[in-house]
């Protein structure tokens, strides 16, 4: 699993997860920019963790969820983060009983 949101650099995860894991591991990559608002994001990071967390891996594998991006110019860090830190409150004990791990990769304006 992937959520990723930003720029072109996004792609460039989805890529790596294909090479190292296989293209069959990906189960989602999502580009997720243009400024959105902290209600925005929050909405589109829920709708992944509700995908993300309904069952367990059939081969008892932990889950990955990678968030990258929000470096562009136009984005407020500030805004998209804070949503989906809120999304992070109401799924956390969800994305814990499904064994997932989380990597953050941020940057940008309001840093």
């Amino acid at each position: 699993w992937t959520m990723v949101a930003g720029g072109g650099a996004s792609v460039v995860y989805a890529d790596t997860i294909a090479d190292m894991a296989g293209i069959d591991d990906l189960a989602n990559y999502g580009e997720y920019s243009g400024g959105p608002t902290t209600g925005e994001t929050k909405f589109y990071a829920e709708t992944l963790f509700d995908l993300m967390t309904r069952e367990k891996d059939a081969q008892g594998r932990g889950k990955v969820l990678i968030i990258g991006g929000a470096i562009a110019n136009f984005t407020d860090v500030a805004k998209t983060f804070t949503g989906i830190i809120q999304a992070f409150e109401n799924y956390q004990d969800k994305l814990k009983e499904v064994g997932v791990k989380i990597y953050v990769r941020r940057g940008g304006p309001n840093y």
